[in-house]
């Protein structure tokens, strides 16, 4: 198999763009993962100030990975259209 066949193949197939998928679905999952432990925690100890805290700082982690998702997902799909130009970010 040349080298031409295997690019062919593996723009076809999509090897690179399903990897970087899985890839950030996995890192959704793990940061709404800890946001839930975290949350639960805090709702143990039950103060006020600590729970607004904590609150933004489940904001600051998850807001980030959950905008990357987006614009993963997005270039997915513009990808598999037919390869059109992937969304300004």
């Amino acid at each position: 198999m040349n080298w031409d066949r295997f690019a062919a193949a593996e723009e076809r197939i999509g090897v690179r763009r399903t990897a970087v998928l899985f890839c950030t679905l996995w890192m959704t999952w793990k940061a709404y993962d800890w946001a839930a432990q975290f949350a639960y925690v805090v709702v143990v100890k039950a103060d006020n100030n600590l729970m607004l805290a904590s609150a933004a700082l489940i904001a600051a982690v998850t807001a980030p990975i959950t905008y990357l998702q987006k614009a993963v997902f997005e270039t997915y799909i513009a990808s598999k259209a037919g390869g059109a130009d992937p969304p300004k970010v």
